[in-house]
């Protein structure tokens, strides 16, 4: 809904080249000026924005300096504890003073933003930022429209809540379209919000060709696939059956997606052993070699030729999606800091020979898995070894996903003290990820993503203790040692990410943040509390009448284009006469 509704102050768009990309104005007039040296501060650090005056709400409501401001407060309300509160006291744009304002420990004057009329204003960061990142944080929307949603707060619980953005009535559009009609669990429907500037300033013309758009909600697959073969929907997500009968298909789009899905472990054995029960036995999770050999004996090519046949295999944390270098366009997975520690972690010379998958090592390291954890007591010779898989729901994919652990299992103990000791067990859980956080889960299928022009920041996900999926990991604790200049320097997982993200590395040169990065993820790794897969790649199949703006995937900022750029060869009118011709029973 808020792709569809809301502009944002710059956008990523396709460029003449429709290989390529640029950054343009949409809410604002032109772009950030580095204005430090008026406030005496460091470079980097003050940013003034000047808005784009035509722009108002559906409503006619003018959208100011004094809007923002408003949203920025609202977002750091510390009566309402938001919990995206942390983009702007902990990320890219951290405000200074932001945090305590959001802590309640000083008054709104104290934070770092600063209205210098109606159309401009100024962000004073915690910590120096670069012009990119600067373009890049401000092109998420984050507008509220102050009549509505003070309207609809409520104080609940101790804490201010809103129903602003519930319904057609408590929602506000400052973009191309605004919703018309909802139906919870049913439908939405958009039109064009008439009041956007964009329809009339000169800028956006032959652009933003759709008039409705009509979101229905299906679950069945199959019931989704014959209204798209019927032409009743135009775009259509494909599953691993899919592939097999159009995987060939000219109307075929491959989206790559920056989430990598990996097994999550809670490696905490206190916990573990409170699941035991006589003859069944949890503990031996918690020894890391008992992980590494599960990671060894998981033949990934197979998983996902098998199960996610869209998708990449996955053997880092950190997928081909994340540009390194702004600059150049580097890819992080083919940085050599990033290659380096993939073949370290593998053992292997050349990135191009991993696979991750070693029976011979694997079965060795379940042995003294056994050895060491028969030794310390937490395991009897007669002892099964049960792991329970939270998943959602048993869907094929979480099923087969499933048995894909038992058979890794069942090849990683042959000829070992474990041999056919072990049974994996599905649970369903349609709340794992919050069970995990407390410990009640043995592994889940979790993934991160996000933010693809800052795989640094990314690291967030796995050293903070309000990202982190898995249990008994403690990223304030854990430390890893890098060497920088020469010099050995040892910090806990957090304190790099702060470092890389908020302190002294924020502006260092790109092979110093690129090695920190590599060998952080190579720490994590190593630990085998979170074992990658997969790297999430989304198929689809548009109808006849669609054209994208680019017929290749150009990177996660822009896609193929999408709405701005998306393109129809017959109208509503002329698409139900041919699909009537063709008796509703299209090919591809």
């Amino acid at each position: 809904m808020i792709s569809f509704t809301s502009s944002a102050l710059y956008e990523f768009v396709i460029s003449s080249n429709p290989e390529g990309y640029e950054l343009i104005c949409e809410l604002a007039s032109d772009f950030p000026q580095d204005v430090s040296a008026l406030y005496d501060r460091e470079e980097g650090i003050a940013w003034l924005i000047n808005l784009n005056p035509l722009a108002t709400w559906d409503d006619g409501t003018p959208i100011t300096a004094y809007t923002y401001e408003y949203s920025v407060k609202q977002y750091l309300n510390p009566q309402m504890k938001n919990y995206r509160a942390s983009s702007w006291y902990q990320d890219t744009l951290a405000l200074s003073g932001a945090q305590a304002y959001y802590e309640g420990k000083s008054s709104w004057s104290d934070v770092g933003f600063i209205v210098n009329g109606e159309h401009s204003f100024t962000l004073i960061l915690s910590k120096p930022q670069t012009l990119f990142f600067v373009e890049y944080g401000l092109t998420n929307p984050f507008l509220l429209h102050e009549r509505l949603f003070e309207a609809n707060k409520k104080e609940t619980g101790g804490l201010v809540k809103t129903s602003y953005g519930t319904s057609i009535e408590t929602s506000a559009s400052c973009g191309p379209y605004k919703i018309s009609r909802y139906q919870a669990d049913k439908s939405m429907h958009f039109v064009r919000n008439e009041s956007w500037y964009g329809w009339s300033d000169g800028r956006h013309e032959n652009l933003y060709q759709t008039t409705d758009i009509d979101l229905q909600f299906i679950t069945d697959h199959n019931t989704i696939m014959n209204l798209f073969l019927q032409g009743k929907i135009d775009d259509v997500g494909l599953d691993a059956n899919d592939l097999q009968k159009y995987g060939n298909s000219d109307y075929r789009y491959d989206t790559p997606l920056s989430y990598t899905w990996k097994l999550s472990f809670n490696i905490d054995k206190e916990s573990l052993k409170k699941e035991e029960v006589p003859g069944i036995n949890h503990s031996i999770i918690s020894y890391v070699d008992f992980r590494h050999a599960l990671s060894l004996a998981l033949d990934r090519q197979k998983y996902v030729n098998t199960i996610s046949p869209a998708s990449d295999v996955g053997l880092g944390l950190i997928n081909y999606s994340y540009v390194c270098d702004p600059e150049t366009g580097e890819l992080y997975r083919e940085s050599e800091q990033a290659k380096r520690i993939l073949c370290e972690i593998y053992d292997t010379q050349n990135v191009e020979d991993i696979t991750g998958y070693d029976i011979d090592k694997a079965r060795a390291l379940m042995q003294r898995a056994y050895d060491k954890a028969f030794s310390n007591g937490d395991i009897k010779a007669g002892d099964k070894v049960q792991v329970d898989y939270h998943t959602y729901n048993t869907s094929d994919t979480n099923t087969n996903s499933v048995a894909f652990m038992q058979d890794a299992f069942n090849e990683a103990s042959k000829g070992t003290s474990l041999e056919g000791r072990i049974n994996v067990k599905m649970v369903t859980d349609e709340n794992y990820y919050t069970n995990m956080k407390n410990g009640a889960v043995d592994v889940a299928m979790t993934g991160w993503g996000g933010s693809t022009f800052d795989p640094y920041g990314i690291l967030w996900c796995y050293a903070d203790a309000d990202a982190l999926n898995e249990y008994g990991f403690d990223p304030y604790k854990e430390t890893v040692t890098i060497n920088l200049d020469g010099k050995n320097i040892t910090k806990s997982y957090n304190a790099w990410y702060i470092a890389l993200c908020e302190g002294e590395y924020v502006r260092s040169d790109m092979e110093t943040r690129k090695t920190i990065l590599a060998e952080c993820e190579k720490g994590l790794l190593l630990h085998y509390n979170m074992i990658p897969i997969r790297y999430w790649t989304s198929v689809s199949l548009n109808s006849h009448r669609i054209l994208e703006g680019s017929e290749v995937f150009v990177n996660s900022l822009v896609g193929f284009g999408g709405l701005r750029e998306k393109q129809f060869t017959m109208d509503d009118k002329d698409w139900d006469a041919y699909c009537e011709r063709n008796n509703y029973q299209l090919t591809y």
